[in-house]
């Protein structure tokens, strides 16, 4: 308030020099600029001069402001306490509002009352001008008369936690450490005070959370699993044990979903280098996901569906685990009909186009996997007719006569049969029409299997397999790529669409082969140039009128990001992680340098477009190069200072020691 002296002026003077500085505060409070457009002034003066006040109050109108104003100030002047008690009250019911005129009223009153009641007046003041008289007077040269220890009794856990449990701010003063007590110490709790807590915790080793949990999840209020981030957050024997106290969460799909994600392997494990890591996850899943209602074919299906799939990528083709996939229902093409029909009352059909990216680390939707099934198929066939060539395509159609299509199935059996050159191939050819027999006779098959390695490190021998068809002359050409051009001005990921007419091959190669029209063979192709090689080339197969492109990279870089005052840092690493101290990152056109003085790291200015940006990273040279992302910081200046200073050197007048 204007006029005020500071209340750290106040508190440093004892009550009888507080009371006139009071006095003076409150002048501005007592008379304040009112504005009295209601009023004529000469009704003020005709008051104040007035012989019989009494007779000139009774000109004012009943229930205004003018009426309790004059009526207070004339009993408070004439110190006629019972009215004026009674025209306040009646003053605060007509105007319940806080009055400034009223509060004028009051502030005199507080003051006219110091001699009889001064403790009150002293009250109010306190109250009014919010000072508080909790310093102590300077002595120089006295002993400090200071406790030496603390009151255990005041400081016991049990007195926080008690202060913290009977108000209503929602635990909000309990460290994570005193919340998990609560759950440890089976603390009583109501319920909104339950809620708070789960909303708050984050660590699942608590003693005793998994019962605490369950009871919760019991109430009719509860929001179910899943409602705190504390459930996802759950160690797998915790879920297993929380299953046991509530057995309807192995129905629950958020539950489930939370148990699959669960079932992950380190954050350490890239699994799409390491086979071995991947193939033990996906055997988790499928331990646990196999336990689950037919509610959950959803989910089954996408399980088998990764599984095969990682199979195939090996050359492993499980006749009892595709069985399995098989009597899944769906929609798909090849799928009996007469098996959705009889299955449909205890199974629902699975959705290939679920999105069950977050339980299953990222794997996409199933779509169609018609090309899967096929593949699958064919190497089942081709393996039990090599098994055994007396066999008969009927005793090899039994096995899944109720889950395929018989139309569908026959000609998939034709196929393997006929291109795995298992007999004549017109013996098999009643189960293909005589369009469809004479279109595989003529068809060209240029195929990469999917057991071929997906990545070369430098020093790998790069070789892959093609699978050939009716190509008895195969031309294999080699095109190495300017990968560092391509990302400057492209922004993009290499791909075999590449426009290569015009261009020259840099070796070339013609291989043939005598199989006949029908027969499928498996050839593998070496390429011992590229060996010990860092780089990028297009290969491509050229035969029977057909082409079929590779893209083979030998190598792949990435980077490290940290931020300094100088902007963002990016470190190289090579294949095995080493740094590479003379790499170059290209950005927006502009080349790099490592700097020694940052330790052989690049750095990269802040920017006005903060986010995620690609960046080419390549070799002094630009031979070769890699294109990646990294995240762009803008500039962001901050001062954060914090300082602290002893309540004792806070006096007026005096200067304080930081």
């Amino acid at each position: 308030m204007a006029g005020l002296p500071s209340i750290h002026t106040l508190t440093h003077m004892n009550t009888r020099t507080t009371l006139p500085l009071a006095l003076a505060a409150l002048t501005s409070l007592i008379l304040p600029a009112v504005s009295w457009a209601e009023n004529e002034v000469g009704y003020i003066e005709k008051f104040a001069l007035a012989e019989d006040r009494e007779k000139v109050l009774g000109e004012l109108v009943p229930g205004s402001e003018d009426y309790y104003f004059f009526h207070a100030l004339h009993f408070q002047n004439t110190r006629n306490e019972v009215k004026l008690a009674d025209i306040l009250a009646q003053w605060g019911k007509r105007f319940p509002d806080e009055s400034a005129r009223r509060r004028i009223i009051l502030n005199r009153e507080a003051l006219l009352d110091y001699d009889a009641t001064p403790q009150k007046t002293l009250k109010y003041l306190k109250e009014r001008l919010n000072v508080g008289f909790n310093h102590q007077q300077e002595a120089r040269d006295k002993k400090p008369n200071l406790p030496t220890a603390l009151n255990a009794a005041q400081i016991a856990r049990e007195v926080y936690e008690r202060d913290a449990l009977g108000n209503d701010l929602g635990l909000q003063s309990l460290s994570p450490e005193a919340l998990e007590a609560l759950v440890t110490h089976k603390t009583a709790l109501r319920e909104e005070q339950t809620r708070a807590l789960l909303g708050k915790l984050v660590r699942p080793d608590v003693t005793g959370l998994v019962e605490f949990l369950a009871v919760d999840l019991r109430r009719k209020e509860s929001g179910g699993f899943g409602e705190y981030n504390i459930h996802r957050a759950l160690l797998p024997e915790q879920l297993d044990a929380l299953a046991k106290l509530v057995p309807a969460l192995s129905t629950n799909e958020a539950f489930v979903f939370t148990k699959l994600r669960k079932l992950a392997p380190s954050a350490d494990v890239e699994m799409a280098f390491d086979p071995a890591e991947r193939e033990a996850w996906l055997d988790r899943v499928w331990a646990y996901a196999k336990t689950l209602p037919s509610s959950f074919n959803t989910v089954k299906a996408h399980a088998l569906y990764l599984r095969l799939d990682h199979d195939r990528k090996k050359g492993v083709y499980d006749a009892g685990r595709f069985l399995e996939y098989l009597k899944l229902p769906h929609g798909a093409a090849f799928v009996n009909p007469k098996w959705l029909e009889r299955v449909s009352e205890k199974q629902p059909q699975w959705d290939a186009n679920t999105d069950l990216s977050e339980p299953l680390l990222g794997a996409r939707p199933v779509g169609d996997d018609t090309a899967l099934v096929r593949e699958v198929f064919l190497a089942l066939f081709d393996r039990a007719a090599t098994a055994n060539p007396g066999a008969l395509g009927e005793e090899m159609l039994a096995p899944y006569a109720d889950y395929v299509r018989d139309s569908w199935l026959r000609p998939v059996l034709a196929e393997a049969l006929i291109v795995g050159g298992h007999g004549n191939a017109e013996r098999w050819a009643s189960l293909l029409t005589p369009a469809a027999f004479a279109q595989m006779k003529e068809r060209v098959d240029i195929e990469f299997p999917a057991t071929n390695a997906q990545h070369f490190a430098p020093g790998d021998d790069v070789a892959f397999d093609v699978q050939v068809k009716n190509t008895p002359k195969l031309i294999v050409k080699i095109y190495e790529l300017n990968a560092l051009n391509f990302f400057l001005t492209q922004q993009r990921q290499l791909n075999t669409d590449l426009n290569l007419d015009g261009l020259v091959a840099n070796a070339e190669q013609t291989h043939t082969f005598d199989s006949g029209p029908f027969k499928r063979t498996r050839q593998t192709f070496k390429f011992p140039e590229l060996k010990a090689r860092r780089g990028a080339w297009i290969v491509e197969f050229i035969g029977g009128g057909r082409s079929s492109r590779a893209l083979v990279r030998v190598g792949q870089w990435q980077v490290l990001q940290t931020s300094s005052p100088a902007g963002d840092l990016l470190t190289v690493l090579d294949e095995k992680g080493e740094l590479v101290k003379d790499a170059a990152v290209w950005l927006d056109g502009k080349k790099f340098t490592p700097d020694e003085k940052l330790g052989s790291r690049v750095a990269l200015p802040f920017t006005a477009q903060p986010g995620t940006h690609g960046v080419v990273v390549s070799d002094a040279a630009g031979t070769f190069s890699t294109l990646t992302q990294y995240e762009a910081h803008g500039e962001n200046y901050v001062l954060d200072a914090q300082f602290h200073i002893e309540r004792e050197q806070l006096l007026a007048r005096r200067t304080a020691t930081l």
